[in-house]
């Protein structure tokens, strides 16, 4: 096995993009064939850019309040500013040419420059049209002042070129709408030192605010208030972004968000600034959670609204590797990359990475299931303390079978309705999904969030009791029963009668995971146990499992009652048996998915009633 080796870290810190008149760096970012997939998609936004900027109209942002619909402007945040950052990056590949007539990247900058505001639609108060003079500090607004400023530091030569006025209109803009708003203790709720707990938006607004104030400084235009206030905000993400365990309960695509977004800021600082500012042995623990979180491949644990499969940017991914010494981003960045990233600073910085040759024994010593050889048959469950969720896997003929099951409260950030879900995946194929989040309206960040059936317990692998569903906030949290790892049979039990309101007339609901080693031809069974105590009796319960993988109808009755499901090359069997089954499909359309595009999704519930003294006990087993 290669020696480990201790990387250099001097190429991580006091990040700068080169300017435009550094030849001989751009001429090697055109030579280098790893850039080749980003410098070719780069290509072909500025191909199909239109010479004329778009511009949003009024109509555009009402469109949230009106028709319910925020993709205007939500599709202008990603896909139009990443066409600016396109044209930005091309510019700096052909250097300055004073014969070049193509004045694209100069209408793009102004258009988006100067346009009424840099928030979008979503996020504007009332969902109204932008008040002049009142600056919106979102997401899309401080992503967008550390894109101006570094473009500026880069592009600054080109700037004066063109223009005697532009290069400090941008150092105008960036001040009145962001840094001196900002800087001066303008409220943001994203920013409040007195909360108990934040998400992704503060890494995401205060990285964005702390870059731009360290490209303007290197330009000469330091902003100390707003530089400030930006890394107490970053200090308060890395306590309260996550739980107190490192985890991060919005899911492995909201940390790439979260956590890229604030190195975004972090990796701009010298070595000793960074270690000044930031309390290292925190943000190593929350640079740990992919690893924890990992199933196979780009497949993740996941709750909430985040998805199961998540690639490893490129603008941020190595850095953090490097920072924070951990073994598994490196391969998961090498094997699984995210794209470069939509905007101008985050291609810089996937341009500079150096590559992974920093850990040569990252793959050797990997510990994920994926690496394990083919005869390994045990391979240990994780459990992730805070989120109460355990990822339980084993071999079997078929390949690796792994059951993620978790409780955890219904107050979470980006939350779903989902105590007792569980999810499940046979080599390397999701069967039993977790569906993630929808595509966002404007009315779902709001008290219809759980209209939309991804985001209630009906979107889960969650009993209906009567006609009631699951409830939101913290009172519907799970207990922990038991937890026993070790022997022939694992169990977690979990106590979840919590997550139904009063109304439902539940006494009780425990839902156990077991695991049952393969012993003489009983093959590997992972089954999940329902034990149910209702109030009433004879009271209707609609056991509810969610299907991905070539679902059939129930075609035998198994031994005790019951019947079996096969899902794919998975059996699944349910028994005893409902008095009613019902399966019915979705298209991922049907429901607003943003995965699965090209799968068809079964809701399959099956029906049965408590007995005279309100018990029911149902198991649901899964075996190749």
């Amino acid at each position: 096995m290669p020696q480990n080796k201790e990387p250099d870290l001097s190429a991580y810190y006091a990040f700068a993009p080169h300017p435009i008149d550094d030849r001989a760096y751009w001429q090697g970012v055109k030579d280098e064939p790893r850039f080749a997939g980003l410098l070719a998609s780069v290509e072909q936004a500025c191909v199909e850019a239109s010479p004329e900027p778009p511009i949003a109209c009024a109509s555009d942002f009402l469109a949230a309040r009106r028709l319910n619909d925020r993709s205007r402007l939500d599709e202008r945040w990603r896909r139009d500013r990443r066409t600016l950052s396109a044209l930005a990056l091309r510019r700096c590949l052909l250097g300055l040419d004073p014969n070049d007539l193509d004045d694209r990247l100069l209408d793009w900058t102004w258009c988006f420059l100067t346009e009424a505001t840099w928030a979008v639609s979503a996020h504007l108060p009332e969902k109204d049209l932008p008040a002049s003079g009142k600056p919106t500090l979102d997401l899309a607004s401080c992503e967008m002042a550390a894109q101006f400023a570094e473009m500026r530091e880069c592009l600054k030569p080109w700037m004066d070129s063109v223009s005697g006025t532009l290069a400090d209109s941008v150092v105008y803009e960036i001040d009145a709408r962001i840094l001196t708003p900002y800087g001066d203790g303008v409220d943001t709720w994203w920013d409040h030192q007195g909360k108990t707990s934040t998400n992704n938006w503060t890494g995401v607004c205060a990285g964005s605010i702390l870059a731009a104030c360290e490209s303007l400084a290197v330009q000469g235009h330091p902003r100390p208030k707003a530089r400030e206030r930006a890394l107490a905000a970053l200090r308060m993400f890395l306590e309260k972004g996550f739980t107190p365990g490192g985890e991060c309960d919005e899911g492995v695509g909201y940390w790439n968000y979260g956590v890229g977004m604030a190195a975004l800021g972090w990796c701009r600082l010298g070595r000793d600034a960074f270690a000044a500012a930031v309390d290292l042995d925190r943000f190593r623990l929350v640079a740990d959670y992919p690893r924890r979180a990992h199933l196979f491949e780009n497949v993740f644990y996941s709750g909430n609204d985040a998805g199961l499969r998540a690639g490893a940017p490129q603008y941020f991914v190595p850095w953090l590797a490097a920072a924070s010494g951990n073994r598994f981003l490196p391969v998961w960045a090498d094997e699984f990359p995210g794209d470069g990233g939509w905007t101008f600073g985050q291609m810089m910085r996937a341009l500079a990475a150096p590559g992974y040759t920093y850990f040569e024994d990252a793959r050797a010593s990997r510990t994920s299931s994926a690496r394990l050889p083919a005869t390994q048959t045990r391979v240990p469950p994780v459990m992730l303390d805070d989120q109460q969720a355990a990822i339980v896997r084993e071999q079997t003929a078929k390949g690796e079978l792994i059951v993620c099951f978790s409780g955890g409260h219904n107050a979470e950030r980006h939350n779903h309705n989902d105590l007792g879900h569980f999810f499940v995946t046979l080599d390397k194929k999701i069967v039993v999904p977790d569906l993630g989040a929808p595509v966002y309206k404007s009315d779902f960040f709001g008290p219809n969030r759980y209209s939309y059936v991804t985001a209630s317990s009906r979107g889960h692998c969650c009993p209906v009791i009567g006609d009631h569903e699951q409830r939101a906030g913290h009172e519907a949290a799970a207990k922990v029963l038991a937890w026993q790892p070790d022997g022939e049979i694992l169990r977690y039990a979990l106590d979840l009668t919590a997550a139904y309101p009063p109304e439902a007339g539940l006494a009780l609901w425990t839902r156990t995971l077991e695991r049952w080693l393969a012993s003489g031809e009983t093959p590997t069974r992972m089954a999940v146990i329902d034990v149910f105590k209702t109030k009433a009796p004879k009271q209707k319960i609609t056991h509810v499992l969610w299907a991905l993988e070539s679902f059939r109808e129930p075609d035998e009755r198994v031994e005790g009652g019951g019947f079996r499901l096969r899902l794919g090359e998975l059996n699944c069997e349910i028994s005893p048996a409902p008095f009613a089954m019902s399966p019915t499909s979705f298209q991922p359309d049907d429901l607003l998915l943003r995965d699965f595009k090209d799968k068809t999704i079964y809701r399959i519930e099956a029906v049965y009633r408590s007995d005279d003294e309100g018990n029911l006990r149902i198991e649901t087993r899964f075996f190749v």
